[in-house]
């Protein structure tokens, strides 16, 4: 399985210097993860993981491995702000599998048919009179609070309907002053960030945090990134680069 890395190295002197500022002002890395599917949310998309810059030094990976699970969230009414809670969740799928969401909130291998290589496909069989549930991938990843399958997306499914989610191998990182945990749906970035694409040439991204304004970037000579301003949407991840 490829496990795709992102870097910060906070043991040379400037970078040590952004690292004391950051901490000092309570600031956190926040990571985005794109999706594209049908019936997505429109509120914006939830925080794929949240670490403290307290929690980091030297040198600090952030790892991601492309296995998911599928959960479920027993509300269709998304708003900004709102935290999504995995109130199911499944065992660990391939892509180009899918399974079926029981009337008890259970898990059944398969479900629906012709799932592309790169998606998952989810069926919703509640019965026909319960109400929508909201739907989305947890991607595992590594950072330093520990490794663990946490929500990227979100879709909203009715009762006996299907759904086919593709992740994207690209993420968004921003360097922000909010007090957020994984599944927080934010509309729009509060700070200025970055994205890129993960893919067989770029598997590892050694990334800087620029002072004064805290922008996240490629380091020189490395993957570039491509820049996202404060106030652009969150969405803008699930938009193929």
């Amino acid at each position: 399985m490829t496990t795709f890395t992102i870097d910060f190295d906070f043991n040379s002197a400037d970078q040590n210097k952004v690292l004391s500022a950051l901490q000092q002002g309570n600031y956190n890395l926040i990571g985005f993860k794109g999706a594209m599917g049908p019936s997505q949310i429109a509120a914006g998309v939830p925080a794929w993981f949240v670490v403290p810059f307290g929690n980091m030094f030297g040198q600090t990976q952030i790892q991601y491995e492309p296995q998911y699970k599928v959960y479920i969230f027993n509300s269709a009414q998304i708003a900004a702000q709102t935290t999504i809670t995995m109130q199911s969740l499944s065992n660990p799928m391939g892509l180009s599998s899918a399974v079926t969401f029981t009337s008890t909130g259970q898990f059944a291998t398969g479900g629906v048919d012709g799932v592309p290589a790169d998606s998952i496909g989810v069926l919703n069989d509640r019965p026909a009179s319960t109400p929508a549930v909201t739907v989305g991938l947890a991607g595992l990843v590594t950072t330093p609070t520990g490794q663990q399958y946490l929500p990227f997306c979100a879709f909203t499914l009715p009762p006996q309907n299907s759904i086919i989610m593709k992740p994207l191998e690209q993420v968004l990182l921003v360097a922000a002053q909010l007090n957020l945990t994984s599944g927080n749906v934010q509309a729009n970035l509060s700070a200025p960030g970055c994205k890129f694409a993960f893919d067989a040439t770029n598997q590892d991204y050694p990334l800087i945090i620029k002072p004064g304004t805290f922008e996240i970037t490629g380091a020189p000579g490395k993957a570039p990134t491509i820049p996202v301003g404060s106030g652009s949407s969150v969405a803008l991840i699930n938009q193929p680069l």
